[in-house]
């Protein structure tokens, strides 16, 4: 007898269905949490910045008991992924604790770190329950380069120590660099040294002011121009930015300021238990020192859907927006609002937007 069944579906086409529904349910899929705000390096463009009253943040930070039940009131809220970071997430003398507990909830971990703290103890903990990956940020191919940025001298070796660590115990590892004026002159070294370990690569130029307001790290952006040409430089991002021309038409007009995961299936725990929409969200926030999980993503987090853009908002009909990097968290950053653009994002979206339109006019000429 043949089976009446629909069959299987492909696994994109699931996947597709899987997140479809998700956002519809607004089910917290994935999410970020900072362990703290301490890091042993001292990065010079790092939007986190360094508290005045170390011991004081330090001692505000979120303890072991907190951090568990929160892990375990987003597991039962459906958390699927969690990204752990800071600061140096490793600085937490109970690192080890609260990861085994992530990984025994079933929940995939991501881990961002700066590299230079992998010892045997995490290594041993990484073989036996294995992240997802671990993200870290290489600054430099030099000591030189890296060490200016990091502030910290010895820094640079302890990081391509790391890395060599983790990739000795079969650990997946993946690299990245922020593009900025100090170490434009290595960018192609550093994709070589990512290259020689045969690891995934990838930068970010987008520099922005810490969290307190402070400015100086502006200082530090290479040219639009020079981001995007870095980016299309690249044939994998070439790539990448070729299939999204492929798959995604031009943006409608925004009805709300926010229109991205956050809030929807995304969420970030900050190191002092507040729950916001997304890392680098501050407009809409929960303390989970107060209630649940589920009463500040059900109750709280939603109202950032409330917020309107003006009817003279210059990205609501932008047709660049879908690629500029459009962020209101981080226009409240730079220009004190959320409704008035980066000038310096909005020139990147305009050169890679150029860039697509360029893609989707030779598909045409070759139809």
């Amino acid at each position: 007898m043949e089976c009446t069944g629909t069959g299987q579906i492909s696994t994109e086409e699931y996947f597709r269905q899987f997140n479809a529904k998700a956002e519809q349910l607004r089910v917290p899929l994935s999410g970020s949490i900072n362990l703290t705000h301490t890091c042993n390096l001292r990065c010079v463009h790092c939007y986190v910045g360094q508290p005045s009253d170390r011991h004081k943040a330090h001692s505000q930070e979120m303890d072991t008991r907190m951090v568990h039940s929160i892990i375990d009131e987003i597991t039962d809220a459906g958390c699927l992924e969690l990204l752990i970071t800071g600061g140096e997430p490793l600085k937490r003398n109970d690192f080890d604790e609260i990861y085994r507990h992530i990984k025994q909830n079933g929940i995939l971990p991501i881990v961002f770190s700066n590299g230079t703290l992998i010892n045997e103890h995490i290594l041993d903990l990484f073989e036996e329950l294995p992240p997802e990956s671990v993200e870290i940020s290489l600054y430099g191919a030099t000591a030189a380069t890296y060490e200016r940025i990091t502030g910290i001298r010895g820094s640079y070796q302890q990081c391509l120590s790391g890395i060599q660590k983790l990739l000795g115990r079969n650990i997946r590892v993946r690299l990245k660099t922020v593009l900025m004026t100090i170490n434009n002159h290595e960018f192609q070294a550093i994709e070589k040294i990512a290259a020689d370990f045969g690891v995934r690569f990838r930068f970010d130029a987008a520099i922005f002011p810490r969290l307190d307001g402070d400015k100086t790290p502006l200082k530090l952006r290479v040219s639009p121009e020079e981001a995007i040409e870095r980016e299309f430089s690249d044939p994998k991002q070439y790539r990448e930015w070729e299939i999204f021309s492929l798959n995604h038409a031009d943006p409608q007009p925004l009805d709300s300021i926010y229109h991205c995961g956050a809030g929807i299936t995304h969420f970030h725990i900050d190191a002092y238990g507040n729950l916001t929409p997304c890392l680098m969200t501050t407009e809409v926030k929960y303390n989970l020192r107060e209630g649940s999980f589920l009463t500040g993503w059900n109750s709280v987090i939603p109202l950032i859907f409330n917020l309107k853009p003006p009817p003279d908002f210059a990205c609501t009909n932008c047709l660049s927006r879908n690629v500029c990097g459009y962020c209101p968290p981080f226009f409240r950053l730079e220009k004190g609002s959320a409704e008035v653009y980066s000038e310096y994002i909005c020139r990147m979206g305009g050169y890679r937007y150029e860039r697509i339109q360029q893609f989707r006019q030779a598909r045409r000429v070759l139809q």
